[in-house]
């Protein structure tokens, strides 16, 4: 009897999970629903997606990412600026998920997994602090593209069951498809003190954001600073630019500056 309403009660959350999931069309919806709803089925400290073309991975910008994370010191941008490394780390899960068939996987107790030497860098040595990880593989016939969703654990041991993967991943990857994913910012510190609205690089990444139609709480996610924080960037923008709101600030600079603006924000 007891089993039977353990079953029950795991079955009404897989399902909760489902139905949340048609409500999501922002990022940010997205990274609450997995924090809030699917760690409840499908505990994880960080999802990491990748797709394109993984036997082209020389060739720039044939892998995309989006990052979802809980950690401190993983966040989006970071796996941005880490690309050639963490392209190197999924073609390796990539080609495991071939070999084994195509099927979902587990690797557990990561401090005994024998990595390459390919891969030891600053940046995957912010990964051993994570002991288990998943990888889910999505084929793309029609594209002629893959999908990898490789969840990270600090948990030794990766739990989790069989039948919730093959009923929560395909809602995950729909729900990935529909939203907008965050992009690269690349902008020097030399190079945005330089132009002429006077913002500095911090500055010039909030304002990046804000055209792009992101909330504050959105940009302090990516950003990995508070919603407090942006508010004052914003406030400093106001100062600088001499507007009073959001979009006059957006209009200003794209009035001014849409060319030099478009080369320092857009990747």
């Amino acid at each position: 009897m007891m089993d039977m309403e353990v079953k029950n009660s795991h079955l009404e959350k897989v399902f909760s999970v489902i139905q949340r999931s048609y409500t999501i069309d922002k990022h940010i919806d997205f990274f609450t629903w997995l924090q809030e709803s699917v760690n409840n089925v499908l505990p994880h400290d960080m999802l990491l997606a990748a797709w394109g073309d993984f036997e082209k991975t020389h060739e720039k910008g044939k892998l995309n990412y989006d990052v979802a994370s809980n950690v401190s010191d993983v966040s989006t941008q970071i796996i941005f600026d880490a690309s050639d490394q963490v392209d190197s780390l999924m073609v390796h899960l990539h080609q495991d998920w071939l070999e084994n068939n195509r099927r979902w996987y587990v690797l557990n107790n990561l401090d005994t997994l024998a990595l390459d030497h390919k891969f030891n860098s600053s940046f995957l040595s912010k990964l051993n602090q994570f002991n288990s990880l998943l990888v889910y593989g999505v084929s793309d016939v029609r594209g002629s593209n893959e999908c990898l969703y490789v969840f990270f654990s600090k948990e030794s041991i990766f739990e989790v069951q069989d039948s919730v993967m093959g009923l929560i991943m395909p809602h995950i990857d729909n729900v990935l498809r529909k939203i907008q994913h965050l992009e690269s910012l690349d902008i020097s510190e030399s190079t945005a003190t330089t132009n002429h609205s006077g913002l500095s690089a911090r500055e010039l990444e909030v304002i990046h954001w804000i055209k792009s139609g992101k909330t504050n709480q959105e940009i302090g996610m990516i950003l990995e600073i508070s919603q407090n924080t942006v508010k004052s960037h914003l406030k400093r923008i106001f100062q600088k630019l001499n507007v009073t709101r959001r979009a006059q600030a957006v209009a200003l600079l794209s009035n001014q500056q849409i060319s030099k603006l478009t080369n320092l924000l857009i990747c």
